[in-house]
C-alpha cells in the first residue's frame, strides 16, 4: 500500500513540474506585416492597423507598412517583419538561412530546404547561394559554416567550440 501512495504522489509531483515548464511566453506589443496587411499585436492580441501608428522612438508605421523614422529616412515593411513600439525591428526566429556543411540552406515555416538563388533581406542584404553577402553599403563578406541570417539582415555568428585540453 505504501509502494502504491508514494508511486502516486511521484506521478502528482512530475505534473506538477512539468505544467511550471509549459508556461506560455507572452510576446511583447508589436507591429508587423502579415500576408501584405499591417498587424498590431497588443496584450497577445493580433488586430489589423487601419490607422498610422506612432513609436516610443517618434517612427511612424502606417497601415500600408511603410515605416518613416524620426531622422527621415523611409523603409517599406515585408512580411513577416516585426517592429516593437520602441521602433526597433524583432527577429523573426522561425525563418532564416543558414551555412550548414557548406551549403546555403534557408529555413521557412519549419521546414529546410537548399538555397538556390540570392535573396533580398528586408535591410536590403543580399544573400547569395554560395554563402556570399553583399550588404546595402556594397561591402561583402562570407557566410562560414553555422551561421544564420534571419529574413530582416541580422546575422547570428557561430558558436565557437572550447576545445578540452586533457592534462594527464
Amino acid at each position: 500500500m505504501k509502494k502504491i501512495f508514494v508511486l502516486l504522489v511521484a506521478i502528482i509531483f512530475s505534473m506538477g513540474i512539468v505544467a511550471q515548464e509549459t508556461k506560455m511566453v507572452k510576446m511583447k506589443n508589436h507591429v508587423m506585416m502579415k500576408d501584405g496587411k499591417m498587424m498590431m499585436v497588443k496584450e497577445g492580441k493580433m488586430m489589423m492597423m487601419y490607422k498610422d501608428v506612432t513609436l516610443a522612438d517618434g517612427s511612424v508605421v502606417s497601415s500600408n507598412g511603410m515605416v518613416k523614422m524620426k531622422n527621415g529616412k523611409t523603409m517599406m515593411m515585408k512580411n513577416g517583419d516585426m517592429m516593437d513600439m520602441n521602433g526597433r525591428m524583432m527577429v523573426k526566429m522561425s525563418d532564416y538561412l543558414k551555412m550548414k556543411d557548406g551549403k546555403m540552406m534557408m529555413m521557412k515555416n519549419g521546414k529546410m530546404v537548399m538555397m538556390n538563388k540570392a535573396m533580398t533581406m528586408s535591410n536590403g542584404t543580399i544573400v547569395f547561394p554560395n554563402g556570399m553577402i553583399k550588404m546595402k553599403n556594397g561591402k561583402t563578406m562570407m557566410m562560414a559554416n553555422g551561421d544564420k541570417m534571419y529574413m530582416n539582415g541580422m546575422m547570428k555568428k557561430r558558436k565557437m567550440e572550447k576545445k578540452m585540453i586533457h592534462k594527464k
